[in-house]
């Protein structure tokens, strides 16, 4: 059995159709954050047969459904243009040489204090594999995440892909380090199949996520 959100091809296409018909310029980041922002903000349609695609198709074909997608993406637009004009360090890195990376999977967990069950409002946690600390994604992903009293007992790790010389899959141990006060209080290790990928040079590389079982310190 397959899941599919149709509405994310859809989207797609409105928003190249929308920047297209508007002659509105953007790079594949800001495409990116417009087709998510609107994703985010429109009911998804999920099918899991041929029937149940062919019969959201046709609803799809109503250009009142369109209409109503075109305003969110216009939106997008609005709020997307903003960001890129007031936050230079949300730009994301793009591949810099076209071959096969290993692109490890994004990590999403929760921290909890053991005692009391309450999330933790105040800790770094590390990401290492074979005793090297993984190199963030971007800016926006340093390693170590930094858990605050912003958004207590969250935290989400996306790393920069490593460019190898062949296609083999690999097992990749990560081990995830929690500190709290300057000092380490937590080691658990996570082991990910990871396949490469073949990306080209200015490509922005495809992260999935996966989330981790809760972490109690």
């Amino acid at each position: 059995m397959y899941l599919i959100n149709l509405m994310e091809d859809l989207v797609s296409k409105l928003a190249d159709s929308y920047l297209k018909e508007k002659n509105i310029p953007v790079d594949s980041n800001m495409r990116m954050d417009i087709i998510v922002y609107t994703l985010n903000r429109i009911a998804p349609r999920y099918v899991t047969s041929a029937r149940g695609f062919l019969h959201i198709m046709a609803e799809n074909e109503d250009s009142q459904i369109n209409a109503d997608i075109f305003s969110v993406i216009s939106d997008a637009c609005d709020v997307v243009k903003r960001r890129s004009e007031n936050i230079l360090l949300d730009a994301l890195p793009k591949i810099s040489t076209d071959g096969y990376y290993l692109v490890y999977p994004s990590i999403l967990g929760n921290l909890f204090y053991t005692e009391t069950f309450f999330k933790v409002n105040e800790a770094l946690i590390y990401v290492y594999s074979k005793n090297n600390l993984l190199e963030g994604y971007g800016s926006n992903f340093p390693n170590p995440a930094i858990i605050s009293s912003n958004v207590p007992g969250k935290f989400m790790l996306c790393f920069a892909p490593v460019l190898i010389e062949d296609n083999v899959v690999r097992d990749v141990t990560f081990d995830i380090v929690i500190e709290c006060g300057g000092e380490e209080i937590s080691r658990s290790s996570f082991v990910f199949n990871v396949s490469p990928s073949f990306y080209r040079k200015n490509d922005i590389p495809l992260f999935h996520v996966e989330e981790i079982d809760d972490i109690m310190i």
